[in-house]
């Protein structure tokens, strides 16, 4: 640690000259505390993170840890590193609505409709920051409609934002089991077993970047790759089983399979 903030040495904030045990203990406990992430002593004395991590968000913050310990001094990227070169979406509110969260503050956002293409306005109770692949959502609640729990709403389709006062935090709303059998932002559908089956190089590369958590493999023979899930098949799910549809095959439930099938046949008459 020492040795890495020696480049920093010009650098009143960043500059260390010592880092004592004391400090060591204290970084861990916030690591573990924050992260859920703990440093491992071999039997040498070498400590080692512990990558079994049950979280994909703890996955995504080590990556970023890590990517950021590669900057050179001068805060640039290696040249070897070749960066993501699509963004998040909506970061320009990120902050403001974590203070809100954190504070317990309504908020008053102008919200565009992707198929009216209008602004609406809505009045929200924020309680949770979301990702899903490089979008940002919030979900909160609704104040004028009391009949669903929360909402999901993307950062950047908010258009303006305002901070209005305090509202006092629902602690019975659930934001775990919604998302407990599904993938991405869609909450609809109840949960069932998904048989597929895909082509070898294809099967291989699930294998490798499991779609979901109670993905399993079912059989795996010289060709096809057989898999299964418990999970609801949503439109996150079915857009992530398309991504590969020039080797997928729906096994069950058979209207998950015609509704793919439908999908399949409307684009080859957009594409006569």
């Amino acid at each position: 640690v020492e040795k890495q903030f020696s480049a920093y040495t010009d650098i009143q904030k960043l500059r260390m000259d010592e880092y004592s045990v004391s400090t060591f203990n204290k970084d861990k406990k916030a690591i573990r505390d924050e992260w859920k992430i703990d440093l491992e002593c071999d039997s040498k004395g070498r400590y080692n993170i512990n990558i079994n991590f049950e979280s994909a968000f703890q996955n995504d913050l080590m990556n970023s840890a890590i990517f950021l310990s590669s900057l050179n001094a001068d805060m640039l990227l290696p040249e070897f590193v070749l960066p993501e070169t699509r963004k998040n979406t909506g970061m320009e509110y990120f902050h403001t609505i974590s203070s809100a969260i954190e504070k317990n503050l309504c908020l008053k956002i102008s919200y565009f409709d992707y198929v009216t293409e209008n602004e609406n306005e809505k009045l929200i109770n924020p309680y949770r920051l979301k990702q899903k692949d490089f979008k940002w959502y919030v979900l909160a609640k609704d104040i004028n409609d009391g009949a669903i729990s929360f909402k999901s709403y993307a950062l950047e389709r908010i258009r303006t934002i305002d901070i209005l006062g305090k509202f006092k935090s629902d602690l019975s709303i659930d934001f775990e089991t919604p998302y407990k059998d599904s993938i991405g932002m869609f909450t609809n559908e109840s949960p069932t077993k998904v048989v597929v089956e895909y082509d070898h190089r294809d099967g291989n590369y699930l294998k490798a970047n499991p779609i979901h958590h109670s993905q399993k493999i079912l059989s795996q023979k010289e060709n096809r790759i057989t898999f299964e899930f418990f999970i609801k098949p949503n439109e996150d799910f079915i857009m992530e089983l398309m991504k590969r549809s020039w080797s997928l095959k729906v096994i069950e439930p058979i209207f998950l399979k015609q509704k793919i099938m439908n999908y399949w046949k409307l684009a080859l008459e957009r594409n006569e």
